[in-house]
């Protein structure tokens, strides 16, 4: 699987788009590694679909993806335009994963990497100068995480950019499952929850108001989840799907 990977990423990098490789791929070796591709551009983010698209070692095998690749080809894609950020996950070989992202915002490899929320994944590939740039600062080898300093968002004291930021804990889980010490990150979040926690409305707004309870509902159950984790080190299935169902709410 791992020769699949690197052949995967060897394709990607002769591809003549605005983009960056990034993601667990980067890391060394687990089963399960997918590959990210973000793009900086909509004229990239069409070439390489197409690409992709027309080449037999890619195919897109799940239904949901090949209905949102269909949708953004032959019709105005109103999903992208309304949330700035469009996914199609395509397969290498019928084995290895690949996201194609196309994020409005992030237009040049930092302003990717500043969006995610943990720094041993602050690595990537930038396709257009075949130059690497790595803000994980050692923590790879370390292997002890923490959340990414260049994230504006874990400054933030605005509540539904806090929010983003916690939709993203699952990580948290996942990389510790594959070796690294993720304890000081879930610490972060748990320090954005008690922000979001404090939070009084100063608005005569019953749909904001009620947006906010429904906010403060949801990170008490994240909450919970975090504490007991951070004593166990372990997440049950039953425990990952309720955190999955709550983060939809956020």
């Amino acid at each position: 699987m791992k020769e699949q990977i690197e052949n995967a990423i060897t394709w990607i990098k002769m591809q003549p788009i605005n983009g960056c490789i990034t993601g667990s791929c980067l890391l060394e070796y687990f089963e399960g590694q997918d590959i990210d591709v973000f793009v900086y551009d909509e004229k990239s983010f069409n070439k390489i679909l197409f690409a992709m698209h027309h080449n037999p070692m890619f195919n897109i095998l799940d239904p949901l993806e090949l209905w949102k690749f269909n949708e953004y080809i032959n019709k105005d894609d109103k999903s992208f335009n309304k949330f700035g950020l469009i996914t199609i996950k395509f397969t290498w070989n019928t084995c290895v994963n690949v996201n194609v992202v196309y994020k409005r915002k992030s237009n040049n490899i930092f302003s990717v990497l500043s969006t995610f929320d943990i720094d041993i994944i602050t690595k990537a590939f930038d396709i257009g100068t075949q130059q690497t740039l790595d803000l994980t600062n050692g923590s790879q080898l370390t292997k002890k995480a923490s959340w990414n300093k260049w994230n504006p968002g874990f400054y933030s004291n605005e509540i539904w950019q806090i929010s983003r930021i916690l939709r993203q804990l699952e990580r948290c889980f996942k990389y510790h499952k594959r070796g690294y010490d993720t304890d000081e990150v879930v610490y972060k979040y748990l320090e954005l929850i008690g922000n979001v926690e404090k939070f009084e409305s100063i608005f005569n707004s019953l749909a904001f108001n009620e947006k906010l309870e429904s906010t403060k509902h949801n990170i008490n159950i994240m909450k919970q989840i975090c504490n007991v984790w951070l004593q166990t080190h372990s997440i049950s299935d039953e425990e990952m799907i309720l955190l999955k169902e709550t983060i939809k709410k956020l």
